[in-house]
């Protein structure tokens, strides 16, 4: 999983939390998975915004991606 966005920054204000998480499998329901996945994030940060990106090998690697591998921080 990467963090990566505005909020890198710890003393950025505001902003969700943005997070790709990278799969070794592809996904059958990726919209499903990334909203559950953002909202059990969510849930444990006492409601902050997250908003998940997935990467799979069957999805479509879109520019968003490759800002999140090369500006991501590995959690």
């Amino acid at each position: 999983m990467r963090v990566f966005g505005a909020r890198i920054d710890d003393t950025a204000l505001g902003g969700a939390l943005d997070l790709m998480l990278e799969l070794p499998e592809p996904v059958e329901n990726p919209a499903l998975m990334a909203a559950q996945r953002a909202a059990a994030v969510s849930r444990a940060m006492r409601g902050r915004k997250v908003d998940a990106l997935l990467c799979a090998p069957n999805l479509e690697r879109l520019p968003i991606h490759e800002i999140a591998f090369k500006e991501g921080q590995l959690l």
